[in-house]
């Protein structure tokens, strides 16, 4: 028997590929660990892109208002953002 075996480097890359699940925002109360509601960027081409990220963190932010106005002495919060990433094969090595 002559089998041969081989091991593959692999990259972690951020996943750009039409079906790629879409990057989320969400803001956080530090001070109670309250979530507002997950925001998702629309996917687009490599321009809108950014733009819709942008727009969508702004979009998470608004949460902030609303919790602060029932909760007057929380001052802390956090940005949590999701983006896809996905393996990308490599080369061989033997």
């Amino acid at each position: 028997m002559n089998d041969t075996y081989a091991l593959r480097r692999f990259a972690v890359v951020f996943d750009t590929e039409p079906d790629a699940e879409p990057a989320t925002y969400r803001m956080q109360c530090a001070v109670c660990d309250a979530f507002g509601p997950t925001v998702e960027a629309v996917q687009g081409d490599d321009k809108s892109t950014l733009g819709a990220r942008i727009e969508a963190a702004r979009e998470a932010s608004d949460w902030v208002r609303q919790h602060r106005s029932t909760n007057r002495e929380h001052f802390t919060y956090r940005l949590i953002e999701t983006h896809p990433y996905r393996l990308a094969p490599g080369e061989w090595r033997r």
